[in-house]
């Protein structure tokens, strides 16, 4: 078989009818429907007017840092995504949010894109796999300011690659499948895994179909593929995996032990089960064995393999302390797919019942999706976002702050300090899971509790007062303490070292600015 033969998987006894299918127009006005659908299912206003919390804050710092400085403090996010932040032009404080909420849409048709590709019912299958990705609920609670949506759009790109490569076998689709493998790298880590199961499960398909000769297309692809990635990550992801992240992920990293492990997996699964679609581990199961059914009937071998092949190969890395298992923030790239692989479940079954008349995969359709909408209706416009207003308490300090007031900042509020204050602060390195802290080297007044040279709460008042006293008596100022994500530990110190002074606790949101004269 030449390459330029067409190479459509069909179930055997069936024959595929030139389909007039739904005009071209109409197609993408669907697909742009699906993605602009996000901006109902997500609650835009909240995203553009809650506060960055401190993992958020953490991104946003980035782009208040000198551009030269986004090499290193982007340590827990793509670079490629970081720059992209400093692209959006609109939206206010918190419009760096609109980078995610922007691959959520992509995501959207994405998934309707798959479905065209599996050709089928064209417009009932894009519409059911779309709306599969649309509200899969590990993408509707993905609303703060991190990669992971950009993940999720880069793996199902992946799977849409593959379905073209089973429908044409072509070097150049193969090509693609490698380049957005590797180069994606640079916006979405995790790519790197969905290409590299795509790969085994195109060569898996090769062995199967006996087709041997296309096994060296696909070695060539793969080796490309594997360098361009490797080379990235030595450069980029390598050098800025902090020993703070790798310990923050611990409790995600498969045990040596066989049977721990298997516990361990089980545990992590079960706990992930509310967000892989109705909220059943054995019902969710369930659909997507019934989806890769469906796809080794449709004889689309490739793609019934790369599910498995994933998780396989993200278990394999979190026994070896490379990438966490069971978080729902790290797991989205591939939950995701878990709803979609239910959609071709029901458009297999729909294309089954044409026999019984030409609008029964419609109507199908339409019954999966009047039972998918209530399963995820309440993650829809869903308020996850943890509520730390850092924002809040700089408002208030920068209309109640005066000459001579001095402003202690605890860690957990700094960097969303170092986002939202008007002063531009230094971003030195330092512990942290970026490797950055935020200072104020010009600014002696501003004390960044947990800043190097490290200061404790006891220093960063003792300072804070010699700083007030220094001031002639009659024109001393105030002592400002900006608090957020604080630990039980941490407020018990704070009380300890306030006890016996004057302290106000302003609530200006939900965490309070506090406003101290010492005795």
């Amino acid at each position: 078989m030449t390459n330029a033969q067409v190479d459509v998987h069909l179930p055997a006894g069936s024959r595929r009818r030139r389909s007039p299918g739904v005009p071209g127009v109409v197609e993408a006005c669907l697909a742009v429907a699906l993605g602009l659908s996000v901006l109902v299912v997500h609650d835009v206003p909240y995203l553009l007017h809650h506060s960055f919390w401190i993992d958020e804050a953490w991104v946003a710092d980035s782009v208040r840092a000198p551009i030269g400085l986004t090499w290193s403090i982007s340590s827990s996010t793509p670079v490629g995504w970081t720059f992209l932040l400093r692209l959006v032009p609109f939206g206010g404080p918190q419009r760096l949010r609109l980078v995610p909420l922007a691959f959520a849409m992509l995501a959207a048709v994405a998934g309707y894109l798959f479905g065209r590709e599996l050709h089928l019912t064209r417009f009932a299958t894009g519409a059911l796999t779309g709306a599969a990705a649309l509200l899969s609920p590990a993408m509707l609670v993905r609303d703060d300011l991190k990669q992971y949506t950009a993940e999720a759009f880069a793996c199902l790109v992946v799977w849409v690659l593959v379905a073209r490569v089973e429908n044409q076998w072509r070097i150049r689709r193969l090509a693609a499948i490698a380049a957005t493998a590797s180069l994606g790298m640079l916006f979405a880590e995790t790519v790197i895994v969905v290409g590299v199961a795509a790969m085994a499960s195109l060569a898996l398909e090769c062995l199967v179909t006996r087709r041997y000769r296309r096994l060296a297309d696909v070695a060539g692809a793969s080796a490309g593929m594997l360098v361009v990635s490797f080379a990235i990550y030595e450069a980029l992801v390598r050098p800025q995996i902090t020993r703070i992240l790798v310990a923050f992920w611990d409790p995600y990293y498969v045990p040596r032990s066989a049977s721990a492990a298997l516990s361990f997996i089980h545990l992590r699964l079960d706990q992930l089960a509310p967000y892989m679609g109705f909220g059943s581990l054995a019902v969710d199961a369930a659909g997507a064995l019934a989806g890769i059914a469906a796809l080794i009937w449709l004889r689309r071998f490739a793609l019934a393999a790369m599910f498995p092949v994933m998780l396989v190969i993200v278990i394999v890395a979190s026994a070896a302390h490379r990438y966490p298992f069971g978080d729902l923030r790290t797991s989205t790239f591939w939950l995701v797919l878990i709803p979609v692989l239910m959609a071709v479940a029901v458009a297999a079954a729909g294309r089954l019942a044409a026999a019984v008349g030409r609008w029964a995969p419609l109507a199908a359709a339409a019954v999966a999706l009047a039972i998918w909408l209530p399963a995820t209706h309440p993650y829809i416009r869903s308020h996850d976002i943890p509520n730390e207003d850092v924002h809040s308490e700089i408002l208030y300090l920068e209309a109640h702050l005066r000459r001579g007031d001095a402003v202690i900042v605890n860690y957990g509020a700094s960097f969303g300090f170092g986002y939202y204050y008007e002063r531009q602060p230094s971003f030195p390195a330092g512990v942290s899971p970026d490797g950055h802290v935020v200072a104020y080297p010009g600014l002696p007044w501003i004390d960044v509790v947990g800043t190097p040279p490290a200061v404790d709460i006891v220093d960063a008042l003792a300072r804070a007062r010699a700083e007030i006293a220094a001031e002639p008596a009659g024109s001393r100022g105030r002592i400002w303490i900006v608090r957020s994500h604080t630990s039980a530990h941490e407020m018990l110190e704070w009380r300890e070292e306030l006890a016996g002074d004057r302290v106000r606790t302003i609530k200006v949101g939900p965490e309070p600015i506090l406003f101290y004269t010492p005795s």
